[in-house]
């Protein structure tokens, strides 16, 4: 099966989705269209396991749109590009199952399940691009989709002002981003990633290829949330729909950062990456500590779950960057990373699934007016103190797994790798300090709100994508070789690309 199988069921998805909208209108049933919307997703995951059967086995399919030039498209499923692709229709599956209830009142829906397959092709299309402008065009596809849909509920203003604060950051990053491919496309002739490596190699002036290495850093990582360049996220999360929030959150961000490291993998072994490895991680202190603070002070739960998205992705960076920096002997660095997108992607989903849960009840986004919640919508709450725990790295839940690889890579360097670990360690027991009196707030408060007295336990399609995440949530804590399993390919596929395998 070729790489485009996947790209071809969630396009024609995205279209059929209007029609059968439309005869569901007639009948007053709109809002089942999830329902296709997830069988569509279902076939697309179905397709990307198959193919990715053969690439574990060694076996790299690719798709060619075009002859060989320097302009031609070619889709490549490799390691990197499976894992990827695995987790967000994955996402978009659960997403989609969610709202079947959750979006049951709004109007649209037809374009809110169109953006959301689109919005999952485009991070689908960035893992599998074998070229540097394409990734640039499905990356483009995924930042349109999220734009609209962050602005979905616009007869609020709280979501125009938010969608209109992301699209301006968000495509100023992406002009830049563009600026810095157009740079390397004029050193070297060609955007084809297997072709770009020996091409860099042969340039003797690198000065502008450090220079698009800078604008890449800053361009992709507006989209990844790095600290200072986060500021439109927590407007954004907290004003989109929950299951948008947790597609942004669980793997829109973590795909931003994708599209850096992949073109940054080129430059792998030159002088152009001297100490930008360490200059990653540093960034990555920075992130998850700012992170951390801003969402201590917090009584919005949606932004305080936003924010701590920012600490998780200062993990990532972390891992990743001292990999990077120190090659083979740092090897959990990109296993933690990598095994903390996937981690992340799920808890981080479950816990914004779990707060639209209690809002679509309650009815407001303030966390002191939850108290007792526990007690009225006990599954709902007992899943958001996993998916809490777990964001905090308490065992024997995923986060603790994959932090734990992070905290390892600084263990094995020495020396300020010690440092980096210290910091992480810190930061993961600093998130306790407002995950904890959320989990108090929810079971142990004293007497119970008057709006949470009211609520009960949400319909099943929510209840169900939420007990899904738990599940997965707590099997990759007790049982991680099933996320390794992902994991370990890719970051065999990028230890190749670095020269360490």
């Amino acid at each position: 099966m070729t790489p485009i199988i996947p790209l071809i069921i969630l396009i024609v998805g995205a279209f059929v989705i209007y029609p059968c909208s439309e005869a569901l209108r007639r009948v007053k049933k709109e809002y089942l269209v999830g329902i296709i919307a997830a069988l569509f997703f279902t076939v697309a995951l179905w397709s990307t396991l198959v193919i990715a059967v053969d690439v574990w086995a060694g076996t790299e399919s690719t798709y060619c749109l075009a002859g060989a030039t320097a302009f031609r498209i070619t889709l490549r499923a490799d390691p990197l590009a499976i894992f990827l692709g695995i987790i967000a229709i994955s996402m978009g599956l659960i997403v989609s199952i969610y709202s079947i209830n959750y979006m049951k009142e709004d109007t649209r829906l037809d374009k809110y399940y169109s953006l959301l397959i689109l919005l999952v092709t485009g991070i689908v299309g960035i893992g599998l691009s074998g070229d540097i402008f394409n990734l640039y065009v499905f990356f483009e596809l995924m930042c349109i989709s999220s734009y609209v849909l962050v602005a979905f509920r616009r007869e609020n203003w709280e979501p125009i002002e938010a969608g209109f604060k992301y699209i301006v950051m968000s495509a100023t990053g992406s002009c830049i981003a563009l600026f810095a491919i157009s740079i390397i496309f004029a050193q070297t002739g060609t955007l084809d990633f297997a072709l770009l490596a020996g091409e860099i190699s042969n340039i003797s002036n690198q000065t502008p290829l450090l220079a698009a290495v800078c604008f890449l850093i800053v361009g992709f990582g507006v989209k990844a949330a790095i600290v200072p360049l986060h500021t439109w996220l927590p407007d954004a999360h907290a004003a989109a729909p929950s299951g948008i929030s947790a597609m942004l959150s669980g793997i829109v961000i973590q795909s931003g950062f994708f599209a850096m490291i992949r073109i940054l993998l080129i430059f792998s072994g030159t002088s152009l990456t001297q100490n930008f490895g360490f200059t990653l991680a540093i960034f990555g202190l920075i992130t998850m500590t700012v992170g951390n603070i801003m969402a201590l002070v917090q009584t919005d739960l949606k932004r305080m779950l936003a924010y701590s998205s920012v600490t998780q992705m200062g993990y990532i960076l972390v891992g990743i960057g001292l990999a990077f920096e120190f090659g083979e002997i740092a090897r959990a660095g990109l296993e933690g990373g990598l095994f903390h997108i996937l981690t992340h992607a799920f808890m981080k989903g479950l816990a914004f699934l779990c707060a639209g849960a209690i809002i679509y009840r309650v009815g407001t986004r303030d966390i002191r007016e939850m108290k007792g919640i526990g007690r009225t919508m006990p599954l709902t709450a007992l899943a958001f103190a996993i998916a809490g725990l777990s964001l905090a790295g308490v065992p024997p839940l995923s986060g603790f797994m994959s932090k734990w690889l992070i905290y390892k890579v600084g263990l094995d360097i020495g020396g300020w790798g010690l440092f980096f670990t210290g910091m992480a360690v810190f930061n993961s027991i600093l998130s306790l300090g407002y995950y904890l009196p959320a989990i108090n707030t929810f079971f142990f408060a004293k007497e119970t709100s008057g709006l949470a007295k009211k609520a009960k336990e949400v319909p099943l399609s929510m209840l169900m994508a939420i007990c899904i995440l738990a599940a997965i949530t707590i099997i990759l804590g007790i049982a991680p070789m099933f996320g390794l399993r992902i994991v370990d390919p890719a970051v065999e596929f990028m230890l190749g690309l670095m020269g360490g395998a």
